[in-house]
């Protein structure tokens, strides 16, 4: 499988890639890339250049008009569903709620629901948390295999409600990339090469041991950064365009978790869809509001997903992984 596209929740900067190996300056006049007077793309561009000024009249002068919004309140609540079962030994959580109208609402926990998980042999009943209304937790040893299909069943206020997913193989990490940004303080970023197949790659900084960090709060000495992977025959305008994010910078010595999560074709797509309505809105396209796809029944939100996940843990130094 080729490298798949990326999709990350971090600031996007033109100039990050300078100085990286093989990776040359965004921009830069390289042969083929821009030779006005040859009948290349580069004297389309000069020829149709006076058109910008009348561009930027038209989209910054116009005029603003200020309205009272008030939204519609819908007497309708439906279940949300988050449950996520992967490969490792552990309790797994299954969170029920429900949805709600209104701006800055908060979502009401589903209690009593019964929540059963199996995989066509064995079937588990989850026990509700008694100090977390709505959570539903697996046994401790509970633990998914790969290219096995699972089935959840919830039955809540006289409905059932089925999800069926099935976990893929993850591909082998492919380790962050390292480069200093400061040159007063000691302080690097970090790109991520690619990965083989769909996947999800989160990083766990904690910085919070080094010397001259300790004692700040968590805030400022951790910080946790997904990145998405899709198939490269994906494209996302609203996320090429999308607006920019907080970069994370870290000094020698922090300590990263890496952790990676095959994605399902199903669960990509219902992740690309909660991507548009969340850290790729607000750029300059943006997509029509709805609810992504669901792999659950009966009007329920949210999904049931089955990752196979990956971990490595390092202690980050300058000159690894260059």
């Amino acid at each position: 499988m080729g490298k798949n596209k990326k999709y990350s929740v971090l600031k996007r900067d033109s100039s990050r890639g300078a100085g990286l190996p093989g990776r040359g300056t965004p921009g830069a006049r390289t042969p083929g890339w821009v030779t006005p007077g040859t009948g290349t793309p580069g004297d389309v561009f000069h020829r149709w250049m006076w058109l910008l000024p009348v561009v930027f009249l038209l989209v910054f002068t116009g005029c603003y008009e200020e309205i009272d919004w008030e939204p519609e309140e819908s007497g309708e609540k439906r279940l949300v569903v988050d449950a996520l079962i992967t490969n490792e030994a552990k309790a797994h959580a299954v969170k029920l709620s429900t949805t709600f109208s209104g701006i800055d609402g908060d979502p009401e926990p589903v209690s009593g629901a019964e929540v059963i998980l199996t995989d066509g042999e064995q079937v588990e009943m989850l026990t509700e948390s008694a100090g977390e209304p709505g959570t539903y937790f697996t046994g401790e040893d509970m633990r998914a295999v790969v290219n096995k299909q699972y089935g959840l069943r919830i039955r809540y206020a006289d409905e059932e409600i089925w999800g069926v997913a099935r976990m893929e193989a993850v591909t082998p990490i492919r380790y962050p990339r390292y480069y200093r940004v400061s040159d007063d303080t000691e302080l690097y970023e970090f790109w991520l090469p690619g990965s083989d197949g769909p996947a999800i790659m989160e990083l766990e900084l904690d910085w919070s041991g080094v010397e001259g960090y300790e004692g700040l709060p968590a805030a400022e000495t951790h910080a946790v950064v997904k990145e998405y992977f899709f198939s490269a025959l994906t494209v996302d305008v609203n996320e090429i365009f999308s607006a920019d994010r907080d970069r994370v910078r870290i000094p020698p010595g922090t300590g990263v978790v890496v952790s990676k999560y095959s994605l399902s074709d199903g669960y990509a797509e219902y992740l690309r869809g909660m991507l548009s309505e969340t850290t790729w809105n607000g750029g300059t396209f943006d997509v029509k509001a709805g609810n992504p796809l669901s792999n659950l029944t009966n009007d329920a939100v949210g999904y049931f997903a089955v990752c196979t996940v990956v971990r490595d843990t390092m202690i980050f130094q300058p000159g690894m992984m260059q």
